[in-house]
């Protein structure tokens, strides 16, 4: 009796023991989630592994890169407009000519121009050859003869006219003897003799009117041979040819002088020069695409007179690169950073696949409207989209993503008094079983969870639900 009575005493307090543990980590965990029942229908959730995304959510405009503004770079008229407003063009694509009538007709004469130059460069710079030098021997040689023969002729002229002129004194010599014999011979015929009348048959009067003769007959021989001289002309003519002659000559064997050398390699070069601006001037009557694009404005057309400078003749929208423009909120601008992906969708693309791209460019100045502070960010568009510039694009830039984790709705997560974080698993039997877990990324209604014995595939129970336990006894991990 004793040893069944010292037995009972100690298996008594061992009892009581179990049976409060029991209590607490069973029976109350089930207690509460039969309250739960009470007040709705019961919810479950598969725990799944997913990839998770942390996103911001802004909208903008699809833009290209750049706007060009492409011009005529020579005046002309429009021969042909070969697009319009709002075709897609491709690099070398032509945009528009000019009528190049006037630009062949100058670069044809550029052409000859050089060939001049090419010609006279060579001949300054090519050395005297033995045919030239003699050649240029002969022709100095026959200048000289030319100076001499006209020399010889000028001085003939000259002993004629003073072989012409030199009676010319002794005839007015001699008529002057005669009238003054003439003049004696009245004087003293009216002195002795009152009747007197001069008389030319006289001794007197015939020498007079042949000395007057004779006079008149030098002086009319004088006049002649210097009406016959010709003047000095030739001779300085034929001097100039010698002179010339014999430049040429000196020029041939001292060769080219080094200023001469250096003008015709100047205008050589400038004539070079002069044809690579016209063959340019005929390459830009053609208006080429310089890269892919849209035509966004056309300012130009056939028939129309376009010099150099003022409007563009067309505005091609650079969409070698596309871009979204948005605007941050400054409390969120801080978590946005170049180099992030992003995606998008065009609202008007019919399309369930976003479009990819990336955190380009973040502005460090805010702008400010009715008291709100935003800040553009620019979305660097990834991938081949519709070029349909201007329309509108819902972004979501991935601030955090969490890959192939663990999530459940967040609703499943409970916490106790002491922040203890935990789910409700479902087993197969109908039991439930509590589970610790630390949470992550939560993003919309789900959160990423760790914990052990926590699995893929588990059922777990939403926040305010629980399944009824069958036994007393339950389980808790």
């Amino acid at each position: 009796m004793k040893r069944w009575l010292r037995t009972l005493l100690i298996l008594l307090p061992i009892t009581c023991l179990a049976l409060c543990a029991a209590t607490v980590f069973i029976v109350l965990p089930q207690l509460r989630e039969a309250r739960a029942a009470d007040s709705g229908a019961v919810s479950t959730a598969v725990v799944e592994r997913r990839n998770l995304d942390d996103v911001l959510i802004a909208s903008g405009t699809l833009r290209p890169e750049r706007f060009i503004n492409l011009a005529f770079e020579v005046s002309g008229t429009v021969q042909e407009v070969n697009f319009r407003v709002g075709d897609s063009v491709r690099m070398g694509d032509v945009l528009a000519q000019l009528d190049t009538s006037q630009l062949e007709l100058q670069l044809e004469q550029a052409r000859q121009a050089l060939i001049i130059q090419e010609a006279n460069y060579a001949n300054v710079t090519k050395p005297a050859s033995e045919r030239d030098i003699a050649q240029a021997r002969a022709a100095l040689a026959q200048a000289e003869a030319n100076l001499a023969s006209a020399q010889a002729a000028f001085d003939n002229q000259q002993n004629i006219i003073t072989q012409s002129c030199a009676n010319v004194a002794a005839a007015e010599d001699n008529f002057r003897v005669a009238q003054d014999n003439y003049n004696r011979y009245v004087a003293e015929g009216y002195q002795f003799d009152v009747d007197f009348r001069p008389d030319m048959d006289s001794p007197a009067g015939k020498a007079l009117k042949q000395a007057r003769d004779q006079r008149d007959a030098a002086v009319a021989t004088c006049n002649a041979a210097r009406r016959a001289q010709s003047s000095d002309a030739a001779v300085r003519a034929a001097e100039a040819q010698v002179a010339q002659a014999k430049a040429a000559l000196e020029a041939l064997l001292a060769g080219a002088t080094e200023e001469q050398r250096a003008i015709a390699a100047a205008q050589l070069a400038q004539a070079r020069l002069n044809l690579a601006q016209a063959e340019r001037n005929l390459s830009k009557a053609k208006l080429i695409a310089p890269v892919d694009g849209i035509l966004s404005a056309i300012n130009v057309s056939v028939g129309q007179l376009v010099g150099v400078g003022g409007q563009p003749a067309f505005v091609l929208a650079d969409t070698s690169a596309l871009y979204v423009e948005i605007s941050v909120d400054e409390v969120d601008v801080e978590r946005v950073q170049v180099g992030q992906q992003a995606r998008f969708t065009l609202i008007g693309v019919n399309s369930q696949t976003p479009l990819k791209g990336t955190v380009e460019r973040k502005n460090t100045v805010g702008d400010a409207a009715q008291g709100v502070v935003t800040y553009g960010v620019r979305i660097k568009v990834t991938d081949r989209v519709p070029q349909l510039l201007g329309m509108t694009a819902d972004v979501e830039i991935i601030l955090n993503t969490r890959t192939n984790v663990l999530t459940v709705p967040t609703r499943a997560i409970r916490r106790d008094p002491s922040g203890r974080q935990y789910v409700v698993v479902q087993r197969s039997d109908g039991t439930s079983v509590e589970i610790d877990v630390q949470s992550g990324l939560s993003v919309g209604e789900l959160t990423e969870v760790n914990g052990e014995g926590l699995r893929e595939g588990q059922v777990v129970l939403i926040s305010g639900t629980t399944t009824r336990n069958n036994g007393f006894f339950g389980a808790r991990n």
